[in-house]
């Protein structure tokens, strides 16, 4: 008798008690109402100024430097290209950070491919705000490798 007990105990324990109700009228009345925020920062502006953009003209040069520093006289090794393309895509993104446009988030994409001679065709497509968001890209080749590296300025509302 002791474990049929025991059974019922256990049995009982899974029954949901009762739900109290709840008036959500009165919870979207009193707490979902909006209320009519004024900035105190009069200079604050929904879009970066012109010095604040992310500009190709300023990325493409530093995306150019690093690919001649870290790939000049490289051969390609199809076991270190993983390890280098990351090692770049970290680099590039720290510089692009260092620029401090601080309303941006960066996308950096490395691809390191055996300079065969092969066709490649890389595409991309984005819904952006043309107004605040770019990108630079580059393409570095050498006897042995072909890298490309595109870099996204999104600008963070």
């Amino acid at each position: 008798m002791e474990a049929s007990d025991g059974l019922l105990d256990k049995e009982n324990q899974y029954e949901e008690s009762p739900k109290p109700y709840v008036d959500m009228s009165t919870l979207v009345n009193s707490s979902f109402e909006l209320e009519r925020r004024e900035s105190t920062d009069s200079n604050f502006s929904l879009r970066p100024s012109y010095k604040q953009k992310f500009k190709t003209s300023v990325a493409k040069p530093i995306i150019h430097n690093i690919l001649n520093q870290r790939l000049n006289n490289a051969l390609y090794d199809k076991d270190q290209a993983p390890g280098w393309a990351h090692e770049i895509s970290q680099e590039v993104k720290q510089k692009l950070l260092d620029l401090e446009l601080n309303r941006y988030k960066y996308i950096v994409n490395v691809t390191i491919m055996e300079n065969k001679c092969a066709g490649a065709r890389m595409q991309c497509a984005c819904a952006w705000d043309m107004d605040t968001d770019n990108v630079a890209h580059e393409t570095f080749k050498n006897e042995s490798i072909v890298c490309t590296i595109t870099a996204f300025g999104v600008c963070f509302y």
